[in-house]
């Protein structure tokens, strides 16, 4: 069953927007911005693809410093191979290797499959963090705005 990192056509081949937004929302909002996304695309305009985290923490456990050093590089070249990606961050295999398969699993890294080596490659322009700290609403506000 084929994923979102191998699709027929190819995910080098899909049209991808400019910039991926990393941003906390409750999964209520992250619906509705999923719905105004696709009304969006229905009209043949192009929105920022969004990944969301219900907390800080999310983001916290997949942005490592490594793995945002990985998002770098692959930004600014793909590589041929994760051995390739691995020898030029200077890490083991194995650690870019995982790095890559959790970056990949939120659809931040997608793969070119050439033969038998899957290339890495970071379709986005740019990755913007998009952390939103609200005040929380006491209950008597929001029956007042109902």
């Amino acid at each position: 069953m084929p994923d979102d990192n191998h699709t027929d056509p190819a995910p080098e081949d899909l049209n991808y927007p400019n910039t991926l937004r990393i941003t906390i929302s409750s999964v209520e909002d992250a619906f509705d911005e999923t719905l105004d996304a696709a009304s969006t695309a229905e009209a043949g305009e192009q929105t920022d693809a969004v990944v969301a985290f219900e907390n800080a923490e999310g983001i916290r456990r997949l942005l490592t410093d490594r793995r945002l050093e990985l998002l770098r590089s692959l930004m600014g070249e793909a590589a041929p191979s994760i051995t390739e990606l691995s020898d030029r961050l200077d890490r083991s295999y194995s650690v870019v290797h995982d790095d890559v398969k959790i970056l990949a699993e939120y659809g931040i890294v997608k793969f070119r499959q050439k033969g038998q080596s899957k290339q890495p490659f970071v379709p986005y322009e740019t990755i913007e963090f998009d952390v939103t700290v609200r005040a929380p609403v006491a209950s008597g506000d929001a029956e007042a705005s109902a």
